[in-house]
C-alpha cells in the first residue's frame, strides 16, 4: 500500500535540510526557485519566529501553479526519501550543547569539537561555569541527537551530583506506571520526582 505523503510536511521537512538541497538539485533549473525560496528566510531560529511558508507563498515566490509545484515536491522527496531513493544525506558537521540545571540554576554552551562523547552516567568536572552554576559536580543524564542541514547537533544534559541507576529504573517504571508525566520528568528537579515516586504506598 502506497503511503500517502502530505505536501505541507514535505515544505517543513525540506526547510530542516535545505543546505543539502542546493547541492542534490543544483543542476536541476526546474527546483533551484523552490529551494532558494526555502533558504532564503531563517525559519529554524526560534528568536525569529517567522511561521512556515504554505504553499500559496512558493507559488507566488516562483510563479509556479500548484499542480506543477505540487508534483516538483514530490519528485524531491521521492529521491531523498523513498526505497527507490537516488539521493543519500549527508551530515558532515556536529556541534554538542550543553544543559546543566540545578534547582533555579541554568547554564548551557556549545562545542565545536570533543575527542571523546560522554556517555549517560559519566562524571564531568566543567570549573569554567562556576558563575552560573555554584557546583561543580556533575554528571550525563541524558543525550539526544539531531539532524538539520548539514550539521549532527548532540544535546548533553547535566545533572548535579552522581548517577543513580537504581533512581533511574525508579523514574522509568513510574513513567511507565503513569505516577508521573513526561512533561514533570523534565519540569521537576530530582528531589520533587523523589517525592512523588516513594509517596506510592507500595515503595514504603
Amino acid at each position: 500500500m502506497k503511503t500517502q505523503v502530505s505536501i505541507k510536511r514535505i515544505i517543513i521537512d525540506f526547510i530542516y535540510i535545505g543546505n543539502q538541497l542546493q547541492e542534490f538539485f543544483e543542476d536541476r533549473k526546474e527546483c533551484l526557485p523552490i529551494i532558494e525560496f526555502l533558504n532564503r528566510e531563517n525559519y529554524l531560529d526560534e528568536d525569529s519566529n517567522i511561521p512556515y511558508p504554505k504553499m500559496k507563498d512558493i507559488e507566488a515566490a516562483t510563479g509556479y501553479k500548484s499542480y506543477t509545484l505540487r508534483k516538483l515536491l514530490l519528485k524531491m522527496h521521492f529521491e531523498i526519501f523513498t526505497y527507490d531513493r537516488k539521493l543519500n544525506l549527508s551530515f558532515k558537521n556536529i556541534i554538542y550543547h550543553f544543559y546543566i540545571s540545578y534547582f533555579d540554576y541554568r547554564c548551557q554552551f556549545t562545542v565545536d569539537h570533543l575527542t571523546h562523547l560522554p556517555r549517560i552516567g559519566d562524571r564531568i568536572s566543567l570549573p569554567f561555569v562556576s558563575a552560573s552554576i555554584p557546583i561543580n559536580y556533575f554528571y550525563v543524564d541524558d543525550i539526544q541527537h539531531e539532524l538539520e542541514n548539514n550539521t549532527q547537533i548532540v544535546i548533553i544534559s547535566l545533572k548535579v551530583g552522581r548517577h543513580n541507576e537504581y533512581y533511574r529504573y525508579m523514574k522509568d517504571r513510574a513513567l511507565e506506571l503513569g505516577e508521573i508525566s513526561f512533561r514533570e520528568s523534565y519540569e521537576l528537579n530530582e528531589d520533587k520526582i523523589k517525592k512523588i515516586i516513594y509517596s506510592k504506598s507500595h515503595y514504603r
